[in-house]
């Protein structure tokens, strides 16, 4: 494990131990962070053997069979490209760098190495949104799906750069679309507190299946709140999404046709890593290392979201760049 602060010892650690509990054959060799205390401390409260606060000689004395990374996005090329070098198979925290450039910087050092890189989008292991795809794919052909509605709204969010938060909201929508954008076009409204600034972002996409997508980006409004609505003749999704680990939101579901509820779900997960999909994207992510199949979403795979993160942090009206994903 590289990088130990507060999102890994909410999530990460949690899920690691309860995956490490029941699976007898896999040890959690080691950890890292620059800080030493934060990684004695994660050691001690998740089961870790050593802790390290240099994650090359920590790498280069476990050679461990897989990589989690837990780190801030402007480390994150760095830091993860020292990982991909010598092929070890990476799960990296989102965003998958900072830039279009950082990403592809990752994708050459991930194909000569031949190492697979899973990137955390946890919002598609959540087991709300994992039920809704399961019901996307039964019922909602992806031709079909006329529209999707998705908000991100967030109570005083004032970072300098929410877009590397916001790229969650592009990466859900793109998967519950399950079809690339094929046009964007991004609107940005200002607000203001006294000398602190913030942006709204709303984003409008057509994508090759047809289907429009309206995505809307609020970080300082009065709630932490999350949530799509997928519409198609006939039949409507909605979906309630837990907005942060922290925010005690009821992750629900109804499936709606003929103007009656058909089904519905509520998420009764145990716990906080769980809920939040960090369990299902690390057990997903050791399956396929264990089985040497295809991880998903890899950083091919990411193309899209990056180019409108970028987008979104330099304010332009839509990316210089939109290439193929997959969603």
């Amino acid at each position: 494990m590289i990088g130990c602060g507060g999102f890994a010892r909410l999530c990460h650690g949690p899920s690691q131990r309860r995956i490490a509990a029941a699976n007898p054959g896999l040890q959690l060799a080691a950890c890292c962070d620059t800080d030493a205390t934060r990684a004695k401390e994660y050691a001690e409260a998740f089961g870790f053997a050593r802790h390290y606060t240099d994650s090359f000689a920590m790498l280069s004395a476990e050679q461990p069979d897989a990589v989690v990374m837990a780190v801030p996005p402007a480390f994150t090329c760095r830091a993860a490209s020292a990982v991909l070098e010598p092929g070890f198979p990476l799960l990296l925290e989102k965003p998958p760098g900072i830039s279009l450039a950082e990403l592809e910087q990752l994708i050459a050092a991930a194909t000569a190495a031949a190492a697979p890189v899973q990137v955390a989008f946890n919002r598609r292991y959540m087991p709300v949104m994992k039920k809704a795809r399961e019901i996307l794919d039964a019922h909602f052909p992806p031709a079909s799906v006329s529209r999707i509605d998705y908000a991100m709204i967030r109570f005083d969010r004032w970072d300098a750069d929410f877009s590397t938060t916001a790229v969650h909201a592009i990466d859900a929508a793109i998967s519950l679309a399950r079809s690339p954008f094929v046009a964007v076009d991004l609107r940005y409204q200002k607000q203001m507190q006294g000398d602190r600034e913030s942006v709204n972002v709303v984003i409008n996409a057509e994508c090759a299946s047809g289907c429009r997508v309206s995505i809307i980006i609020q970080p300082v409004a009065g709630r932490n709140a999350e949530w799509a609505n997928v519409h198609a003749v006939g039949q409507s999704l909605m979906i309630n999404i837990p907005a942060s680990p922290l925010s005690g939101d009821v992750a629900s579901l109804d499936h709606w046709r003929g103007n009656t509820v058909v089904a519905s779900y509520a998420d009764d997960a145990r716990d906080v890593g769980e809920r939040f999909g960090i369990l299902g994207e690390t057990e997903a992510f050791l399956e396929a290392v264990r089985a040497d199949a295809g991880v998903h979403p890899n950083l091919l795979e990411c193309r899209q979201q990056v180019a409108l993160m970028e987008a979104i942090r330099l304010r332009q009206p839509g990316p210089a760049h939109l290439a193929p994903t997959r969603p």
